[in-house]
């Protein structure tokens, strides 16, 4: 009886311990070379661009950093993105001994390119790693009047244009091929 109370007790104190330290603040201390505000969301009707940077000198760190958080909001406006997937499969052989050979390919790119008038630095951090850190906030208003001329530009409502003529000459198509196929008994 005394051993399986000492043994009960036991696994007890091992389940307590064990609990303890999942629980401790050492166990879920943030990241030191980060700064507090990295996984907080920004307010409504705001984009954040985050940047970070640790280079041979201060200020080149702080240039760097400041320049990747606005290349991460002008990513969230508009990118462009080129990608490809090839897929080539070959078999050779006979029947009774065939190869065959696969090979798959992804390639992309993604480019970026935006003016950003009114993106402004509201954080910057520096790590105890000496590395930087920024927060660029840009406004969504700023964003709508940035992009308007874009849509309201001569060359857009040409492609506007050049677009449904295009659909004009699908839903052309379609229909001549809409007409029923004959079939000979």
């Amino acid at each position: 009886m005394k051993k399986s109370v000492c043994v009960c007790l036991t696994v007890f104190a091992v389940a307590l311990l064990v609990v303890s330290c999942k629980g401790s603040p050492d166990a879920q201390k943030q990241d030191p070379n980060s700064p507090e505000w990295l996984n907080d969301f920004p307010p409504e009707g705001v984009i954040w661009g985050i940047g970070s940077a640790k280079q041979s000198s201060e200020q080149m760190s702080m240039t760097t950093a400041e320049a990747r958080a606005r290349t991460s909001v002008a990513r969230q406006l508009s990118i462009k993105v080129d990608a490809m997937f090839t897929d080539y499969l070959r078999d050779a052989g006979t029947v009774d001994s065939q190869t065959a050979l696969s090979l798959q390919e992804d390639v992309s790119r993604q480019v970026t390119s935006i003016q950003l008038n009114g993106a402004q630095p509201i954080k910057r951090w520096k790590a105890p790693d000496s590395s930087w850190w920024y927060l660029v906030e840009y406004k969504v208003s700023d964003a709508k009047t940035a992009l308007t001329p874009l849509f309201t530009s001569e060359e857009s409502k040409y492609a506007e244009f050049k677009a449904q003529e295009a659909l004009r000459m699908l839903d052309t198509q379609l229909s001549k091929n809409e007409k029923p196929v004959p079939v000979f008994e």
